[in-house]
């Protein structure tokens, strides 16, 4: 199945209003004065990142100026016009989806003289009506998080809250009330949610984040396509400087507590296993310097957690025949037709295997060929139904006695993850700069079962041995065509496929289970089917364990913007097609 999505916007934005900032970048707007108040035409803006040395030239050409398309980080400004000196400010932080404004005030004198501004009034948010918090790569890099997962930050920004985590990882989190899978997540101003519903691609490395910034109201137009917040981040890039790092994280069962539903018996006297590490490395620097840079990361994780699994199996009288234990009350017919254990003159006989008559009692079994009751409820082995006892070999013996959760298995479950990303970024002139991410996510985790063979109900967590794959990639390309007009275009591609795996056996059921009416000719033919047996663990799979799909989505998006005097325009369109199968 396909599904396309066409989502067009054109946003005129007139004075005093003006543009809002891309995804995944930063804009920067303000007026340039002199000491009189008066608007200083003709003036020039000069944008330099101090990480690799980029410069970006705007012209105030009224005496409003506004520089687009401006990676996070941190930046020197230069502004300069005839018969003035120089105006510096160092230190310009410029976070993510950040649309900022920064005014100059230019004192008379040679254009050769500089004035350096040192300490400033923090940067005003006056251009846009958006609330959001951003969260910075120091905050999360030396935060603890469980599973080294950045979503359990969102939560530091306020309106949003946050359900608990389950055995996968944190929650999805419920910005300004709304539901947890109707929030927008951008990687590099390309939304990596897929059509599941709500299912996001994957989630970066921490050390790769650059920052990353919650929009919980009113964000800008061109995010379009959801009724929730916007998760909006920006991975980190090369610089003039080579810079890398590794890490390694771990847990042992060894510092935790014991289990309480696993005492140490003479068979398990150790704690059950709780194995996770976590490693990798991230290196970034350039490639030709103040032109082409790279990035790239990679974490391994590898899970080794024992489960303990409780289920009820026959017991061993159960497995030879003897069901006398089932047993239960007398009956009686009632005076209303009923039949119950309230004693009435009337017992309900039936006659047994043996031809005697006998009270029939709770839990009778009885012959199915003439309907007589087994002779102390006990069936002959030799008269079992042939699928039946080639399924009754199929549960384990009990571990214990009692005739319900007389059987627990301790096991391993494991998992296993590899991922990395690489990023290029690369200044072809001084009018256009491209970059390009690709992302790579693997996923393997084999649960235990409740039964030995794989059959079981699993509730939580994967149902089956599942190869969780996710691939991403996300290109820009920014072309200035003057000082006043710039043009952005955004591609993206994101794949998600899941392959889950469940009990098989070596040949269709038909054949080897001698059940009939199965078809052997379908996708998964040698899966064995789910057998729900009353008061007993179910043999086979949880329901949908056995499936195999994917999900593809294409991003094509691309916009004008215009500054003309104190007037901004931005213009643009979003293409998203998404399948799956």
């Amino acid at each position: 199945m396909q599904r396309l999505h066409l989502f067009t916007a054109l946003l005129f934005l007139l004075a005093p209003i003006s543009i809002r900032a891309q995804a995944a970048k930063s804009e920067l707007v303000g007026e340039v004065r002199d000491q009189n108040g008066s608007l200083v035409a003709q003036a020039k803006i000069s944008v330099t990142e101090l990480a690799t040395g980029q410069v970006a030239v705007a012209s105030a050409m009224n005496g409003a100026y506004t520089v687009a398309n401006l990676k996070p980080g941190v930046y020197k400004l230069t502004a300069s016009a005839h018969g003035f000196k120089q105006s510096v400010r160092e230190g310009v932080r410029l976070t993510t989806g950040e649309r900022v404004r920064l005014d100059f005030v230019l004192e008379p004198g040679s254009f050769t003289e500089t004035v350096i501004v040192t300490q400033d009034a923090s940067l005003l948010r006056t251009e846009s009506g958006s609330l959001g918090q951003v969260i910075r790569n120091r905050k999360i890099v030396d935060i603890s998080l469980n599973g080294r997962n950045f979503l359990s930050l969102v939560s530091l920004s306020a309106g949003v809250a946050q359900p608990p985590p389950t055995t996968a990882g944190p929650s999805f989190p419920r910005i300004n009330g709304g539901r947890p899978r109707t929030n927008e997540y951008l990687f590099d101003g390309i939304s990596v949610l897929q059509p599941e519903p709500g299912q996001v691609a994957f989630f970066p490395v921490v050390e790769a984040i650059q920052e990353f910034k919650v929009e919980v109201n009113s964000p800008p137009a061109e995010f379009g396509r959801f009724n929730g917040g916007v998760v909006n981040l920006t991975t980190k890039s090369g610089t003039n400087d080579f810079h890398g790092s590794a890490f390694e994280f771990l847990r042992n069962e060894v510092l935790n507590a014991r289990n309480l539903f696993a005492p140490a018996t003479a068979a398990n006297p150790k704690k059950p296993v709780f194995r996770r590490n976590q490693f990798g490395f991230v290196a970034g620097g350039p490639i030709i310097k103040d032109r082409t840079f790279l990035f790239g990361d990679y974490q391994g994780t590898r899970q080794l957690i024992a489960r303990v699994r409780i289920s009820t199996v026959p017991t061993l009288a159960q497995r030879a025949g003897n069901f006398s234990s089932s047993l239960g009350a007398l009956l009686y017919l009632q005076a209303n037709g009923t039949i119950s254990t309230t004693v009435t003159a009337n017992p309900v006989n039936v006659t047994n295997t043996n031809g005697n008559s006998i009270q029939a009692r709770v839990g009778q079994i009885f012959r199915p060929s003439d309907h007589r009751a087994y002779a102390g409820n006990q069936i002959p082995i030799n008269t079992f139904d042939p699928v039946a006892a080639n399924l009754l070999q199929r549960y384990p013996s009990p571990t214990s006695t009692g005739a319900a959760n007389n059987f627990t298995r301790i096991g391993k479950e494991s998992d296993k993850q590899d991922q990395f990303d690489i990023r290029v970024d690369h200044r072809i002139s001084e009018k256009d700069q491209i970059y390009g991410r690709f992302s790579y996510n693997q996923d393997i985790t084999a649960p235990v079962t409740p039964l030995p063979e794989g059959s079981g109900n699993i509730t939580t967590g994967v149902t089956g041995l599942t190869d969780t794959r996710a691939q991403s990639f996300a290109g820009n390309h920014v072309h200035v065509f003057n000082a006043r007009t710039l043009n952005e275009l955004r591609v993206g591609y994101t794949r998600r496929s899941i392959d889950r795996q469940a009990t098989q056996l070596e040949s269709p059921p038909s054949q080897s289970l001698q059940l009939p009416g199965i078809p052997t000719n379908g996708a998964f033919e040698n899966t064995l089917p789910t057998f729900s047996v009353a008061g007993l663990q179910q043999l086979g799979p949880s329901a949908n364990t056995a499936s195999i799909f994917r999900t593809d989505v294409t991003q094509v998006f691309d916009a004008v913007s215009h500054q003309r005097g104190r007037h901004s325009l931005k213009a643009g369109s979003t293409f998203a097609g998404s399948g799956w199968m």
